[in-house]
Formats: C-alpha cells, sequence, structure tokens
C-alpha cells in the first residue's frame, strides 16, 4: 500500500513538471523593435546641436496561457486563455560612446507600451568637435523580455553622397496644334539627366484617347544612354475627325536598367491640343417672294454651312446692296456640319441685276476670320410684270381651245 502511495507521489512530481514546461512554453514574451529613426540636421557640424529620434514597437499581440488542474494521480484536466501582453520598459539610454553627446532625453521614458503599439522618443545630442561618422547606441531594456542594442549613424561634416543613379526625362518641343482628321509628326526628347548611365531603355506610346492612334512605330530603344546624353523620338499619330476639341495627354512609359541591373519603370505623357478650324460656305440663296418686282417688300435668306472641323463662333454677316431695309445679321454659333440663316429685310428698288457683295466675320479657335462672296439679285420692273403675265394667260387659252377642238373632231 505505501508502495503504491509512493507511485502515485511520483507520477504526480511528473505530471506537474510537464504542466509547468507546458504552460511556460505557451507564453510569448514580449519584444521591441526600433521601426524607424532620424537625425536633423541630417548632417552636423562638429559641435553643433542635433536631435536622434526613434520608434520603438510592441512586436507582441497575444499569448497563448495554459493552467492544469490535478483531479486524480493519473488524470489531468487541461485550459488555455489568450491574454494580452504589454512592453514593460525598464529603461532608454542613448550610448553616446564618448564622441556624442547626449544632453537630454535619456530616462525620459519608462513604462508600459501596449501590444502592436508604438512610442517616438527625441534626444537631444551635441557633435562632438571633430569630423566623421560616429554611432551612438540606444539601449532598450524590457522587463520579462529580450532588450535591444541599435546603433545610429551620426554624420559630423562628412561628404558622403548617395548612391548615383540615372534619371530620365521626357519633354517635347512645344505644343503642337492638331485639326480633327489631321496626321501630324513631331517627336519626344529622352534626356538623362542623372549621374550614371542607363542601359536598354525603352520609351514607348501607350494606348490613351481613343481617337488618337499612333501610326507606324509605337516604341525606340537604345542600350545605353549615358549621363548628359539625349536621344530623339519621332513620332507620328492621327487624330480622328470626330474628336471634339481640347487637350489631350498620350501616356509614355519608360523602361531601363540601372547599373546595378534594377529595371526602373517609370511614366510621362505628351501633350496634343487639338483645335478645329471652321470654314464658312454658301449652302443656299432665295427670295420671300420668288420672284422681286421694283418697290416691293422682301426677305432675303442667305443660307450659311460650316463645312470645317471646329465651330465658328460669333458669326455675322453683312451685304453692300443699294437697298432700304436691314442689311446686317447676327447669327451666333454653327457646328461642323450644320448651317443657319442670314435673313435681310429689305424693299427693292431698281429693276435689273443688281450686284452686291456679302461679308461673313467669325471667330474660331485659331482666331478672327472674315470671308467675301460676290452675288447678284434679280428685280424686275413693275410694268414687265403684266405683259408676262397677260402673254402667259393667252397661251393658256390657246392651248385650252386647241385640246377642246382636237378631242371634238376624234369624237365626230
Amino acid at each position: 500500500m505505501h508502495q503504491i502511495s509512493a507511485l502515485h507521489r511520483t507520477i504526480l512530481i511528473f505530471f506537474v513538471f510537464c504542466i509547468l514546461f507546458i504552460g511556460g512554453a505557451g507564453a510569448t514574451g514580449p519584444a521591441v523593435i526600433i521601426t524607424d529613426h532620424s537625425v536633423t540636421p541630417a548632417v552636423l557640424m562638429p559641435g553643433e546641436q542635433g536631435l536622434i529620434r526613434v520608434t520603438l514597437m510592441n512586436t507582441a499581440t497575444t499569448a497563448q496561457k495554459t493552467d492544469a488542474t490535478i483531479l486524480t494521480a493519473v488524470q489531468t484536466v487541461t485550459s488555455s486563455e489568450s491574454a494580452d501582453v504589454p512592453l514593460i520598459v525598464e529603461s532608454v539610454f542613448l550610448d553616446g560612446r564618448g564622441d556624442i553627446s547626449v544632453l537630454d532625453g535619456n530616462a525620459a521614458f519608462t513604462g508600459v507600451i501596449g501590444p502592436g503599439q508604438s512610442i517616438d522618443l527625441t534626444f537631444l545630442i551635441k557633435a562632438p568637435e571633430k569630423e566623421g561618422v560616429f554611432f551612438p547606441r540606444l539601449r532598450v531594456r524590457v522587463k520579462g523580455g529580450e532588450s535591444t542594442i541599435y546603433p545610429i549613424p551620426v554624420n559630423v561634416n562628412m561628404p558622403i553622397s548617395h548612391i548615383r543613379i540615372p534619371d530620365i526625362q521626357i519633354s517635347q518641343r512645344d505644343l503642337p496644334f492638331v485639326q480633327p482628321g489631321e496626321t501630324i509628326n513631331t517627336e519626344l526628347t529622352v534626356e538623362n539627366i542623372g549621374k550614371s548611365p542607363a542601359h536598354d531603355i525603352l520609351i514607348s506610346l501607350g494606348d490613351g484617347e481613343a481617337m488618337i492612334a499612333p501610326v507606324g512605330a509605337r516604341a525606340s530603344s537604345s542600350p545605353i544612354l549615358p549621363s548628359g546624353s539625349d536621344l530623339m523620338m519621332p513620332l507620328s499619330f492621327r487624330v480622328s475627325r470626330e474628336i471634339e476639341p481640347g487637350l489631350y495627354s498620350l501616356p509614355i512609359t519608360i523602361r531601363y536598367h540601372r547599373v546595378d541591373g534594377t529595371l526602373v519603370q517609370e511614366t510621362a505623357s505628351y501633350s496634343v491640343d487639338v483645335r478645329g478650324s471652321a470654314a464658312l460656305a454658301i449652302s443656299s440663296v432665295r427670295t420671300e417672294p420668288v420672284t422681286l418686282t421694283a418697290g416691293e417688300q422682301f426677305n432675303l435668306v442667305i443660307r450659311l454651312e460650316n463645312t470645317g472641323t471646329g465651330r465658328a463662333t460669333s458669326v455675322y454677316a453683312d451685304i453692300d446692296i443699294p437697298m432700304r431695309g436691314s442689311r446686317e445679321a447676327f447669327i451666333g454659333t454653327i457646328r461642323p456640319g450644320n448651317d443657319a440663316p442670314a435673313v435681310f429685310r429689305l424693299t427693292a428698288g431698281e429693276s435689273g441685276d443688281i450686284p452686291y457683295t456679302l461679308t461673313v466675320r467669325y471667330s474660331d479657335d485659331y482666331g478672327d476670320h472674315e470671308s467675301r462672296e460676290d452675288l447678284i439679285q434679280v428685280v424686275q420692273s413693275k410694268g414687265f410684270v403684266l405683259p408676262i403675265a397677260a402673254a402667259i394667260l393667252i397661251l393658256i387659252i390657246i392651248g385650252a381651245s386647241g385640246y377642246y377642238l382636237l378631242k371634238k373632231k376624234r369624237t365626230e
């Protein structure tokens, strides 16, 4: 009986150690990392003061804690739960290592950082009287977790430059004016304004506005574009006649390799100013009534059609015909493919073929325009109308009589 009790005690002790070991292994200890740092100013002069700013972050989120309850000598029941793991910071110390003097900021923070949270700390430092690059160390001690040592470079008047890289710039000689339906030839300037050559450079015109389509080659390449050099890329494109006037941008893709083999892809654009030009022409000339006699009032209707590719605005027409009445007409705007009437209310003067000039003034995207057209208006004399009417009436009577006699003769 005593031997069984001793065995039971041995098993109990074994399970207690196992449970303690498992429970301890299931917990995740807190840890701190430095996610960012900066030195202001970036380059200090000897003896100058500056600021070091660092960001501390708690990497832990939650931990799994395992508890055990012993029911018998050979059976246990375990339970687990999740709990937040706080980061207890016992000290934050910036060690200047005999070169950088830390004037303020040490021992400025001790406390708790929540799971996944971060905090910014700032240290006031003073550069040494000598030039060089120095590495003060930030030491962060965490309770129950891993402490961190983080070196921060401080540049004291040392000419250290960034890696030299190419810089490709796309430019256009000017902003071309393009009319709808027109094909234009131009070129791009591809320039390397960086400090090192660009290799395997490829410039391609992308798919932009559907009504502006490239003609011919869409890309230009060069095996190398040295620093300070440029190349010209010819460009040809066609503009649809149905496009609305306006400013359009065509996308350009730039691909090249740096000296270290890194592939770089950038985007640019080529701008096009689409401007339509108006062209006004006479589509018809008529009078109301159709036949005019001297002294009679009538309407002279001249229809103007826009045969161009842009809107004609501020359309104004006048005639220098030697008749009394309104000889000026304001029409307004005429869109491409449309027409509009210029109406003049006049009183016919002398009979005969009366010459006159129509002057049309209008504006479009290219400026103001003026066109002239020579016309003739026929005016009949009053005394000439009656004989003509009588002659027409006599002919009608003669024709009707002849038709009647012919029909009567056939019936006999």
